[in-house]
């Protein structure tokens, strides 16, 4: 979610159009790349309550305080990334 509220490049995609065939749009390129070191430090820096659902591990915690946190971590943490720089355009063909 943070992806959406902070400058990102956007890209080309395909997705099924509603009469058949493709149809191109563009959206916020979102990449999970250091996603685990993100979710380390929020739960270093904030209060994360962990447990179990079923046989699931979880984590509990408010998603508003998570969004704030994300959209300010990667320029703390990849401030020379060309991506957070602003709105940059790459194109990708949609794939049929």
């Amino acid at each position: 979610m943070a992806e959406y509220r902070i400058p990102s490049p956007l890209v080309e995609v395909g997705r099924p159009a509603a009469g058949g065939g493709w149809e191109v749009v563009t959206e916020v390129a979102i990449s999970s790349e250091r996603f685990d070191e993100l979710g380390h430090d929020f739960e270093r820096d904030r209060p994360v309550v962990r447990g179990t659902v079923g046989v699931a591990d979880v984590r509990l915690f408010p998603v508003a305080d998570a969004v704030a946190y994300a959209k300010r971590w990667p320029a703390l943490h990849r401030p020379g990334d060309e991506e957070l720089r602003g709105p940059a355009h790459q194109s990708r063909r949609p794939r049929p």
